[in-house]
């Protein structure tokens, strides 16, 4: 999946979210005011080892003879073509990552049985990458705005991360001024029945991860008959009635303490042997942070932001981002900020050279902050911290004081999420991986209530999602479902692997 920046990586912890219900679609109804859009055929050119193509949708589902988003396809045929069953359509997570490169990944997002029989597609929703991508601050902006102090010592520092989140949705506003209000998950969901349509598929068959799933299981709530083979992994509950930042926060800070007993157990950890000491070792290592940044190779200095930032991406991967993450804490304990600089810079797409490689910034907040726009108010963020810091020491005031993230969002006739009742004409696979930090469990038991027909599975595992992450179990549940159809009985718990 796309990784989230600080501040929103802690997904939706935003609260008091309307309750809007969308009525589901009936069986091949195509609203006549969209026939163009459904009926439009896909020109497929070449692009390296796979095809490319664009897909024309209503930037506004309410006057779709208004203005027009042009959406990026990507597909990489079928290998074995006599023996393909038909489109895959996938989404890494987000909001923000590109179904377009996504596609292109190979090994890493399916089977080698599954890329012989099906024609990956993918595109970038709307406002993402190449699909009208929303743009907000330059890069010299954004260099500022993910260095903005997340856990303020005064409430002069409070004002300052209040007024960098509003200059942020001003700036989104002002330079998109009909895109941003139109860019939200219902959206993208109508979207995707259009593509199916294009692709002359009967059924949509979804791979979607993370924020995938909450595309997914939109789809399913608009368009239940046209749901076909659909894997939600990392699943996402948009239920607004959860204690979403409660749910969230011990699920960080459970991966956070499972990181650190992996770490003290090697002999390179530099925490120290005692998991309790370990931990507060983390504490006491950013909050020096916040007064002496640490030197790097490069001409920025590792500030406690960066750290942050560093810590929480190093959690969604135990195989290759745990021993990262501890060798980049072993440098930094050492005086040399540059590999957690590294992390924190591949969590927000920056490149060496300070070009910020997309814009899954600017549409991770505007997309969010369309979907759940309200923010709390500086009393309530306060109180929020507390709260949270009873929970975790370590992320407690950086996701309370996250909550500011939609600031200054003047939300008008936009959709939010609400709680699904969604009743899919084909059963749908949902994974949760049991110590996820973005997606835990809890979350994934919650979309099933949602989704009538579906079948919930669990991986006893670390790190974020579950598919083609090394569990034999977990992949070949997929791989049957995706070829035969074939489902496990519900609740199957696949067994932790040793690293």
């Amino acid at each position: 999946m796309k990784i989230k920046p600080l501040l929103i990586v802690l997904l939706f912890i935003l609260t008091g979210c309307s309750q809007i219900q969308e009525t589901p679609a009936a069986k091949d109804d195509r609203p006549q005011n969209l026939e163009e859009f459904y009926s439009q055929e896909i020109n497929w050119e070449e692009c390296g080892r796979a095809e490319c193509a664009s897909l024309m949708v209503p930037l506004n589902y309410q006057d779709p003879q208004g203005e027009l988003l042009q959406l990026a396809l990507t597909k990489v045929p079928a290998q074995k073509k006599s023996e393909r069953i038909g489109s895959l359509v996938v989404n890494p997570g987000g909001p923000g990552g590109s179904g377009v490169d996504y596609a292109k990944s190979g090994a890493d997002l399916a089977s080698q049985q599954v890329l012989d029989r099906f024609d990956i597609v993918g595109f970038d929703p709307r406002g993402v990458a190449n699909s009208d991508p929303i743009q907000c601050l330059t890069d010299s902006q954004i260099d500022e705005f993910v260095q903005v102090d997340g856990t303020p010592d005064s409430p002069k520092e409070l004002q300052l991360l209040i007024q960098a989140q509003k200059d942020m949705a001003t700036a989104c506003q002002i330079k998109n001024p009909d895109l941003w209000a139109n860019i939200g998950s219902w959206n993208v969901a109508r979207d995707m029945d259009i593509l199916r349509a294009a692709l002359g598929e009967q059924k949509l068959n979804w791979l979607g991860k993370s924020y995938g799933t909450l595309l997914g299981a939109l789809y399913a709530q608009l368009f239940p008959e046209q749901v076909g083979l659909f894997v939600l992994d990392g699943p996402v509950d948009p239920n607004p009635d959860l204690d979403h930042s409660i749910i969230q926060i011990r699920a960080f800070e459970s991966a956070l303490k499972r990181f650190i007993a992996d770490c003290i157990s090697k002999p390179d950890c530099p925490l120290t042997k005692d998991a309790d000491q370990a931990y507060q070792d983390l504490i006491d290592f950013v909050e020096r942070l916040d007064l002496s940044p640490l030197n790097t190779d490069s001409d920025r200095d590792l500030y406690q932001a960066s750290a942050y930032s560093a810590i929480i991406l190093g959690l969604y991967d135990d195989k290759d981002l745990w021993p990262f993450l501890r060798d980049a804490l072993s440098e930094a304990f050492a005086g040399d900020g540059t590999w957690l600089l590294l992390l924190s810079d591949l969590i927000n797409s920056r490149s060496e050279d300070g070009i910020y490689e997309d814009n899954s910034l600017a549409a991770l907040y505007a997309v969010n902050c369309v979907d759940y726009p309200d923010a709390l108010a500086e009393s309530e963020l306060i109180a929020e911290a507390a709260r949270l810091t009873k929970e975790s020491k370590f992320f407690g005031e950086l996701f309370g004081l996250g909550s500011t993230s939609c600031s200054g969002w003047v939300g008008k006739d936009v959709e939010e999420l609400t709680k699904l009742d969604a009743k899919p004409e084909s059963k749908v696979l949902i994974i949760a991986t049991t110590y996820d930090p973005a997606t835990p469990p809890v979350w994934g038991k919650g979309l099933q209530k949602q989704i009538s027909n579906s079948v919930y599975i669990e991986w006893n595992g670390d790190g974020h999602t579950a598919y083609k992450r090394g569990s034999k179990c977990v992949d070949d549940i997929v791989d049957d479902y995706l070829l035969s159809g074939k489902l496990p009985p519900n609740n199957k718990v696949c067994p932790e692997i040793k690293r």
